[in-house]
Order: structure tokens, then sequence, then C-alpha cells
């Protein structure tokens, strides 16, 4: 976590993720590259009516771009930081931009504020950090309320019995030892498994065991559904953060399928850390 790319637009939640950013840079000798995405595209669809009219668009991007500049010098002035941190503005739309910066700074880490999306507009639209955590080729963390790092004393791992998650197991443990925490192994148990209570705990000990995992505790929650488990479960334990997995599913195939922790993402107000998986992982 030494590169964290942070997408800025000056809101509330926005300011939170900035904060946790530079924490885990601050305790990581890492660097924050602050990333304000000027997108012009609701300019034009609301220009698109029956007498349609020309704008300048250049002038306009020209202006936001300097009025983002302006506001990012007020932001290195209000907070002062040891951290190294660079500014940048960049136009295009936020998703799209916010993936190509990932490449061309190398980012180890995105850190997002997130206000998450409910009901029509989450089903059609969704937010910028849900298709962000969904294709994202680097961990997100997506940031609801002002959270500091070194409050951090619990991890919530949502987990299968699979013993083909090494890349994702890495990562967490990786996460563990940063934090200092103590990770829980949740298995949420469905209707669905026949597997006793006992038979699930012997094969998460054996879980923990394959992947070399230490300072932990298992927990098995009987719930309707998946999703409902994971968030009362991290509602109820105080000082934590969830790490989840995602398939990155889009399209169609998002549609159909959804995914658990894209809505975590979106109802939780714990930070959620996410890693899309590959079919080779």
């Amino acid at each position: 976590m030494k590169k964290i790319l942070v997408p800025f637009d000056f809101s509330p939640a926005a300011m939170h993720a900035y904060r946790f950013a530079l924490d885990i840079a601050a305790g990581n000798e890492g660097e924050v590259i602050v990333l304000k995405v000027v997108d012009l595209t609701p300019v034009y669809i609301e220009s698109l009516d029956a007498n349609p009219y020309y704008i300048n668009s250049m002038s306009i991007l020209t202006e936001l771009k300097q009025e983002a500049r302006n506001d990012f010098e007020h932001l290195r002035r209000r907070i002062d930081t040891n951290v190294p941190v660079r500014f940048e503005v960049e136009q295009g739309t936020v998703s799209q931009t916010v993936l190509k910066a990932i490449h061309q700074h190398d980012a180890d880490l995105v850190v997002m504020g997130t206000t998450g999306t409910e009901g029509i507009s989450e089903l059609l639209v969704g937010s910028n950090t849900e298709k962000i955590v969904r294709s994202s080729p680097v961990p997100v963390f997506a940031i609801h309320k002002a959270q500091k790092v070194a409050n951090i004393r619990n991890i919530v791992f949502p987990t299968t019995i699979d013993l083909d998650q090494r890349a994702l197991l890495e990562k967490v443990k990786a996460l563990q030892r940063f934090f200092h925490a103590r990770l829980h192994l949740l298995y949420i148990k469905t209707p669905y498994p026949k597997q006793t209570d006992k038979e699930l705990n012997e094969s998460l000990e054996r879980f923990a065991e394959f992947y070399g995992l230490t300072d932990y505790s298992i927990h098995i929650r009987h719930e309707p559904d998946e999703e409902e488990g994971i968030l009362k479960f991290a509602s109820r334990l105080e000082y934590s953060i969830i790490a989840m997995a995602t398939h990155g599913f889009t399209g169609l195939t998002h549609l159909i399928l959804g995914s658990i922790a894209e809505n975590i993402v979106n109802h939780t107000r714990e930070a959620v850390w996410t890693y899309t998986l590959h079919e080779h992982q």
C-alpha cells in the first residue's frame, strides 16, 4: 500500500477517504495521489432539448480545472501532513478515468468515499464507487464515515471454505499485519447448506491452517441470506472493517448475479476493502 489513489470530489465522503488514505500512507511510508475528475457529460445531456445550443466546452473545461486546482490548494493548506501528496485534475468519465490513473501511477490501492445508493438508482446506475470496486485491478477501500486507521482492531472476513483463494488470502493477511488486527472468519449459513455447525467449524479450522492464518476467530451465523448476515455481524463489532472478494461481473451477468461485495459497499457504514478475483486466481 505504497501508492494510494484517492478519487476526490470535495464532498464530505471524499474528505473522509482522503484522511483515511493519509493515515495509511503515514503508517506505510507511502504517497497519496488525489484525483479530481472533471466530467462534462451531464452538460451535454442537459443541453439536448428541442432547441439545442452550443456551448464553449473548452472554456468550461479550463474553468472547471482551474477551480479544482484552487480548491486543491486550499485543501493543501487546510490539512498539514508529512505524507507526499500529489493533486491531479483530469477530464473524462469518473470510473474510466480512475481506472486509467491506477495503471498510469502503478497504484497499489484505491481509497474512495461513498454514500452508497438505494432503490431504482442503484439498479439502473450504481455509484462510481461500485463501478470501480467491480473493475479495479487493485484493492479498493470504500469509506463511508470518518474513521482513523489507528482505531481499527478487527477485520471481518466473510468466506467460503474453498482452498483456491491463495491470492486473496495473501492480501488479507497483509492487511491484517498492517492494521495489527484480529481476523474474524465469518461463515453465513443460509437455509441451503446441509453441514452441521460442528462440521463447518472443523472445515474452517482446516481452512485457517491451510492458509497459515494467525490471530483469528471463527464465527458461524444462521441468516436468511449472506448479505444480511454480514451487515448484521459487522455492525455489532466495534472498530472493524470488512474485507471481501468480488468477481467483477459486468453487463447482463452483473444484473443477473449481482455482487454481494458491491451490495455490502452500498449498505454498510463500515469501511469495506474489496479485491477483484479473476479466473486464474
